[in-house]
């Protein structure tokens, strides 16, 4: 048994109040230091009029849990005395004496201890804290953890002279609150419960001396930013305007996207790829020859690959193709006869987004043929020839030995796989028909990024479908010419490039990028300082990302007050 009575050592390592004094100090089965501490002072001070009392009424034990000491509990066992208070006006007759900074009124935990607990629960909320708790030698439960976090005081920052503002979802598509970020110093400064201008605004005049707002192009945060600080200057965030721009190319891809299969059907083929093996009425012969990879052959020039079989699957979608057409149809003549973009949605069953949608497209939509990822059936493509070639035809039966070497895909990637096969209904036609398909047009995202990407981050096959679309499709052409142009104003430092953009856009003929240069010149201001100014809403973004891992920290219990005070709090 280790005790210690009154020393130096032990009074400061278990008492860091001066007015306590240790007593003894004593480790219970190995487990718990447990420390006898008594009140050194000979009066107190009443706590209702200040009086000092000396005349004592009685003594009692306290009994509070402090912090650990290499990795052993720590109880503390306190003697407490009662004084009366000989103050004539004084309400109060009897009071015990104060623990100072040692602990608090009613408390079971030392401050110290108090403290160090709250700080677990700010940096790792309920659960995960009190799972921490036991290797430090102590104890909690979720709910005390969180309840410390929600008392502890709220830290005070001050005005920020430049100010980020961006929404975050409290629950995604539903409800939304605001974020507020300090740019000079990289923290946030407030968490505000709904992303309404007159709530933004009214932050605003309750702070005043904010400089610069960075923000997004959200009308709410810009006539918020109108009310509250007028003054302030407001400045566009320039990567939602390039992803803004970026959205309409790809809009735009979509509608030709017939001229997107159309460039790569020009891919030219080289000339040394292999031929495809015949069918041989041998089997010996047939099963001996080496076979090729026919997605890889050429189709012969100036032939059109021949029609694919029409599978289940594919009358489906021909089906649902045709009654879009009669729909894209129905919604031009409606536009012609003068009805407007509601009034055609509400009469053919569209919302109005949709109708904008057809109404842009040359041609008909369709929808994005379904893509298999990319490697799943490189390596078991050549076993599934070879045995359809040799006679199985049952789907399960190749899934199950193509399992065998390596394949993790499921039994319907299989099927649809060998269904165009099965149409054909002969097995010597599977190379030829595999042959002569047609490559794969590649999607509308990936055509948006190498329009906008530089020649020199392109490889040579995309450099060159690039330019066969362009030359092929004037409007391609042209919006790729204006993505590309307003990135140059945008990080070129010259606010006075932008008119002239705007010009371009607007005699373009390209509804999509008339509307936005529209859009754009109603908050021209905010644009201009965007291609001045230095400040961006990039650490407002990073902001919401941690506050999105805090609110997913803290299992359903995340709501706004406990939210704000881990969120504020863990930047401080």
């Amino acid at each position: 048994m280790l005790t210690a009575s009154g020393s130096p050592s032990a009074a400061a390592l278990f008492a860091p109040d001066a007015d306590v004094r240790v007593e003894e100090v004593r480790i219970v089965e190995g487990e718990v230091i447990h420390v006898a501490l008594r009140c050194a002072r000979h009066c107190a001070s009443c706590p209702v009029c200040g009086h000092e009392a000396s005349r004592v009424h009685s003594v009692y034990s306290r009994s509070l849990a402090d912090l650990a000491w290499r990795g052993f509990p720590v109880r503390l066992a306190v003697r407490v005395r009662r004084f009366r208070c000989g103050h004539a006006t004084c309400p109060r007759a009897l009071f015990a004496e104060r623990l100072d900074d040692l602990a608090g009124p009613y408390a079971r935990r030392t401050t110290r201890l108090t403290r160090t607990l709250t700080r677990v629960g700010m940096a790792l909320g309920g659960e995960a804290g009190a799972r921490l708790l036991p290797i430090l030698g102590a104890s909690a439960s979720p709910s005390t953890m969180l309840r410390l976090v929600r008392r502890s005081p709220s830290p005070t920052r001050p005005t920020p002279r430049i100010l980020g503002v961006d929404d975050w979802a409290r629950r995604r598509g539903h409800t939304y609150g605001t974020v507020l970020v300090d740019l000079e110093r990289r923290v946030p400064v407030e968490l505000l419960p709904d992303r309404e201008a007159a709530t933004f605004a009214q932050w605003l005049r309750d702070h005043p001396g904010v400089e610069v707002i960075a923000r997004d192009r959200a009308e709410a945060y810009a006539q918020g930013a109108r009310d509250g600080a007028p003054a302030a200057v407001q400045v566009a965030d320039r990567w939602h305007l390039l992803k803004n721009v970026g959205e309409l190319l790809e809009r735009l891809l979509h509608a030709h996207r017939a001229a997107l299969a159309e460039a790569a059907l020009a891919e030219p083929t080289p000339a040394s790829a292999p031929t495809p093996p015949a069918r041989d009425s041998d089997p010996a012969a047939s099963s001996s020859a080496p076979r090729a990879n026919p997605s890889t052959l050429p189709t012969p020039e100036g032939v059109r690959p021949s029609p694919e079989p029409l599978t289940p699957a594919r009358a489906v979608a021909a089906g649902r193709q045709a009654a879009r057409q009669a729909r894209y149809d129905q919604v031009k003549a409606l536009r012609a006869q003068g009805l407007s973009h509601r009034a055609i949605g509400t009469r053919v069953g569209m919302t109005p987004a949709t109708v904008r949608k057809y109404l842009a497209a040359p041609t008909c939509p369709t929808r994005a043929p379904r893509r298999t990822k990319v490697g799943t059936l490189t390596r078991v493509d050549a076993h599934l020839r070879a045995r359809w070639q040799e006679g199985c035809e049952d789907a399960l039966v190749l899934w199950r030995e193509v399992q065998g070497i390596g394949f993790r895909g499921s039994l319907r990637t299989i099927q649809r796989h060998v269904e165009r096969w099965r149409a054909t209904g002969r097995r010597t036609d599977v190379l030829r028909a595999t042959a002569s398909s047609a490559p794969r047009p590649p999607s509308p995202r990936q055509v948006r990024w190498w329009l906008t990407l530089p020649a020199e981050r392109l490889s040579e096959g995309q450099r060159r479908y690039v330019e066969r679309l362009t030359e092929a499709c004037a409007p391609i052409r042209a919006a790729r010419q204006l993505a590309l142009t307003f990135g140059v104003v945008l990080r070129g430092g010259e606010a006075n490039a932008l008119g002239p953009w705007l010009e371009e856009a607007t005699e373009s003929g390209l509804t999509s990028f008339q509307d936005f240069a529209a859009g754009l010149r109603r908050d021209q201001a905010s644009i201009e300082a965007a291609i001045r100014e230095p400040w961006s809403n990039g650490q407002t973004e990073g902001q919401v990302n941690k506050l999105k891992m805090l609110k997913r920290q803290m299992y359903g219990r995340a709501g706004l007050p406990l939210l704000r005070q881990r969120m504020l709090a863990t930047a401080a």
